[in-house]
């Protein structure tokens, strides 16, 4: 399954869906725009540990923002406040985290969490109720 993402297109200028399409070496990974179907070249993305992938957004009772997702499963997810916007967040507290990470299905709507744990920007959340689609699943549309 490719990744995709709604993007500017560097060519077209439009906001639209991008396809990411991983070549190994020799040949150059590429964004494919649904628009007016350009490429335009990208690095591999990378899923480790020191990995940051800009996607999810958080909202509480009085606030929402970006967070960068550090890990993901099916049970929970690590998540980052960014620095220049941190998110008042407390333990026990139900927070709705969606991690924008496919145009449908369970990882691209709002999931209903409850946050476990804070240490400085970072966060732990559990979800309400178990994802359906497997860890492995998850980990290869990270990965695509």
């Amino acid at each position: 399954m490719a990744l995709l993402e709604i993007r500017p297109c560097p060519h077209c200028g439009k906001s639209t869906w991008q396809e990411f399409i991983p070549r190994g070496a020799p040949s150059c990974s590429y964004w494919h725009c649904r628009e007016c179907g350009k490429r335009h070249e990208a690095d591999q993305p990378c899923v480790s540990e020191g990995a940051r992938l800009y996607r999810g957004r958080v909202q509480t009772e009085t606030s929402c923002g970006d967070v960068r997702i550090m890990d993901i499963s099916r049970i929970g997810a690590r998540l980052c406040c960014e620095a220049e916007c941190p998110l008042p967040l407390r333990v026990h507290e139900r927070v709705l985290f969606n991690p924008q990470m496919q145009p449908y299905g369970e990882l691209s709507r709002s999931i209903a969490s409850i946050v476990r744990w804070i240490q400085g920007l970072e966060f732990g959340i559990s979800y309400e109720r178990p994802l359906s689609t497997a860890t492995n699943d998850i980990k290869n549309i990270v990965k695509n």
